[in-house]
């Protein structure tokens, strides 16, 4: 026999018991699937992929936005005659961050007094771009420009003070300080994210923080 006739031999017993081996599979398989029709399942789950039950998802709660009910706060405006910083009651949704009290209490502020006694604090056009505590319970504000820019800025030395210590004092009250949380200690002012140049304010340093001065406030006031 010639080693082609050989080859051609081998071939033939090849695909021989390939088709044998084939016929008893689909005969075994045929079994199964009968058996499983019998007992009532799906022949189909087993070629199905498994799927991992995911768990159901959890409902964020952070301690960040816990109200802990209202608090009445001191915001400290310009009084009628310009030359003192006088308190104005508001009442604030009290939450158990302190620098999210601080954000109630500089919203209160450019929203401007409720009296008619008493001058505006800051301009309308300021915004609070804004607000960090750090650990050693100092209080960054960052503010816009506008504050600084505004036709209706304070113009005097006098009027720059009371702008700065209005805010200081507003936001260094210890009522302010949430439970189990930092007490702002000093006040930093940014503008636009920068530290205030020379020339804005024209009258103060604001490039230290600074700590709460009540010599502006009326006496008699609080």
């Amino acid at each position: 026999m010639t080693p082609v006739e050989k080859t051609s031999v081998f071939r033939q017993l090849f695909l021989t018991l390939w088709a044998m081996v084939t016929l008893v599979l689909c005969f075994v398989v045929g079994l199964l699937i009968n058996e499983m029709l019998k007992s009532g399942e799906n022949p189909m789950s087993a070629f199905s992929p498994e799927t991992e039950e995911m768990p159901a998802p959890v409902k964020s709660n952070s301690p960040e936005f816990n109200s802990l009910g209202t608090e009445e706060i001191a915001l400290y405006f310009t009084s009628e005659d310009g030359h003192w910083l006088t308190p104005e009651k508001l009442v604030i949704e009290y939450k158990n961050r302190t620098v999210e009290n601080c954000r109630k209490a500089l919203d209160g502020l450019l929203k401007g007094p409720q009296s008619e006694l008493l001058l505006p604090l800051l301009p309308e056009q300021t915004e609070v771009r804004a607000l960090y505590l750090r650990q050693d319970g100092e209080l960054t504000i960052d503010l816009s420009s506008e504050m600084l820019t505004a036709q209706n800025r304070p113009k005097s030395a006098e009027m720059e003070a009371l702008m700065v210590y209005g805010i200081i004092n507003t936001l260094t009250q210890p009522v302010l300080q949430a439970p189990d949380d930092l007490a702002v200690q000093t006040v930093r002012f940014l503008f636009d994210g920068a530290s205030p140049q020379e020339s804005l304010p024209a009258h103060l340093d604001l490039s230290a923080p600074l700590v709460q001065d009540k010599r502006w406030t009326q006496a008699g006031s609080e």
